[in-house]
């Protein structure tokens, strides 16, 4: 996992605002977060146990755009064999409009989808 988080650190250390990169690492190597690593980019996501249900929750991304939108299929896919009922994602503005099309609609200021 080491190995993979330093091919793509560069994408998400520019999303990091609300923890630091050894919190991440720590996160990523006690199993609270996964690392999904593509080609150009990446995204870490986090399972998460709350009063809404247990969700997958998009915590950080970056990289190439277009190779993002193809991996969110496959990462719902694995959210729902993990029992979480939604994905949410909070996030720049532009997530709003990218991601209407897999079914994520604002909700709390967050984007929510059904899984």
């Amino acid at each position: 996992m080491i190995e993979q988080w330093v091919r793509v650190r560069k994408w998400i250390l520019p999303a990091l605002v609300d923890a630091t990169e050894a919190e991440v690492i720590a996160d990523l190597m006690a199993g609270r977060a996964t690392l999904w690593p593509g080609e150009r980019c990446a995204f870490v996501t986090q399972l998460l146990n709350t009063d809404q249900g247990r969700l997958m929750h998009i915590w950080l991304a970056g990289g190439d755009g277009r190779e993002m939108m193809a991996m969110v299929p496959g990462m719902a896919a694995w959210g729902r064999m993990q029992g979480a009922q939604f994905a949410t994602v909070n996030g720049r503005k532009g997530w709003k409009r990218r991601l209407n099309q897999f079914g994520f609609v604002p909700r709390d200021g967050e984007l929510w989808k059904a899984l």
